[in-house]
């Protein structure tokens, strides 16, 4: 029998972000870690191994706990299938057993499955190395992809299969319809569909095989699309599979936790996109999973697994999103204006269009448009929307920033921030500051 004092279960962003954090915070603590597979894939970097960003598919694999062997943690290739809590030993699948003394379960997620036989061509966006290799090599033959899911991740690989000369079908409402409100619908589907990517709005219905590979999907507005191969892209589910199993109560399809990720079993955490999620905002529970949520979830178990040392505790995900698609980056954070009025939230939201360096004739000057919503009576800001040039991606994390230390539109209207003509909007312009003005324009107008 193995020991040590701390005993982390999944290699993900939770799994390593909690290794590396245990070692920090505990230098002396003996620390095990155990992962499924040898090579993990860098989550946000999978759609790019489609495309032409990556001289080769093993390019976005990253070497298993490169990192945490170099600090001294021990790392062991194995799945963990059963527990006794009372005693607080852990087995693997090869028998060996682990007693620990303190636990964390950050056994991540897994593609979102829809019903569909034996049929062949049908992907998922896969975070398991064989998975998305097979992925890999079946597409290179394949000339007309359908891609059900019009989120994120489903654009992205949508954009990177473009690159290489497919014809895409992307199936779902509304592009980016989770991060983005309505209004921005024409602006988003002028910026993305071109002439080999089109979009159905609609929902697979059912998806129709010829010798027992894809040959197309019916969707639910009665329209055939013929394809051959198929991306799956809805979404990923909870990974719980150990924490049913033994004995770890669940809320929904999650793993219950507190706010300072504790279970309910003694000296037992979880964290990542197998531990329950709470919106920040509305409070309800979201399946919102991304990797900088596990890793703040992470950082919060480590801290508090010798007792808890601070009153801040994670709160919840702010569901903070950034891509590029082309050379146009695209960024949400907190609520939209439709979530919040579905939650009947008292908000108050505008939009402003800025030009994104100053003066707006400078070589690769674009619109740079930013929705800002706050609640009415307080001025908190509570979400915020922007697609424009390169710096989009770190001005969302300004308003994440803000969301999450609930700062208010008349903090961001005095805000200082560096400007340079080639870089940012002119200061006396600058996105973010103006539309926090224009909100308490709107608002005291609404007064009286």
């Amino acid at each position: 029998m193995k020991r040590c004092d701390i005993l982390i279960i999944g290699g993900g962003p939770a799994g390593m972000v909690s290794s590396m954090s245990s070692r920090a915070y505990y230098p002396d603590k003996k620390v095990i870690v155990v992962k499924s597979t040898e090579e993990n894939v860098v989550p946000c970097g999978i759609p790019y191994v489609f495309g032409n960003k990556l001289d080769s598919l093993e390019d976005d694999f990253v070497p298993c706990g490169e990192m945490a062997l170099k600090s001294g943690i021990e790392l062991l290739i194995d799945r963990a299938v059963d527990a006794n809590y009372d005693d607080k030993i852990v087995t693997l699948a090869s028998n060996e057993t682990i007693k620990y003394d303190k636990l964390i379960i950050a056994t991540g997620s897994t593609p979102k499955k829809v019903p569909h036989g034996d049929i062949e061509g049908i992907h998922y966006v896969s975070k398991n190395p064989k998975e998305l290799e097979a992925t890999y090599k079946d597409l290179q033959s394949a000339q007309n992809i359908t891609i059900v899911g019009t989120g994120f991740i489903g654009l992205e690989v949508a954009l990177e299969l473009y690159e290489k000369g497919k014809t895409i079908s992307l199936v779902g409402k509304q592009l980016l319809g989770k991060a983005f409100d309505s209004e921005f619908k024409e602006l988003i589907e002028k910026i993305i569909l071109k002439d080999d990517i089109s979009h159905v709005r609609s929902h697979l219905k059912e998806i129709k095989d010829t010798g027992g590979r894809v040959s197309s999907i019916l969707t639910d507005n009665g329209e055939e699309i013929k394809c051959d191969a198929l991306i799956i892209a809805v979404g990923y589910a909870p990974d719980t599979t150990f924490a049913k199993d033994t004995g770890i109560s669940l809320r929904g399809d999650f793993i219950y936790v507190d706010e300072y990720m504790r279970t309910v079993k003694k000296d037992v955490f979880a964290a990542g996109d197998c531990a329950q999620k709470r919106d920040f905002v509305t409070k309800r529970t979201t399946g919102i999973m991304l990797a900088s949520t596990a890793s703040a979830e992470a950082r919060t178990a480590v801290s508090a697994l010798y007792g808890i040392k601070y009153s801040k505790t994670f709160s919840g995900t702010i569901a903070i999103f950034s891509t590029v698609i082309g050379d146009t980056c695209f960024a949400s954070a907190g609520v939209t204006q439709e979530m919040a009025h579905k939650e009947g939230l008292d908000i108050e939201a505008t939009t402003v269009v800025v030009d994104d360096k100053h003066p707006n004739k400078l070589p690769n000057s674009r619109k740079q448009t930013i929705k800002l919503i706050c609640m009415k009576r307080s001025g908190v800001v509570v979400g915020a929307q922007i697609i424009g040039g390169i710096d989009v991606g770190e001005m969302i994390n300004v308003i994440g920033v803000a969301i999450e230390n609930r700062v208010s539109i008349y903090g961001l209207i005095n805000l200082q921030v560096a400007t340079h003509p080639l870089l940012t909007s002119s200061p006396t312009s600058y996105p973010i500051a103006q539309a926090a003005q224009m909100l308490d324009i709107k608002i005291n107008q609404q007064r009286g």
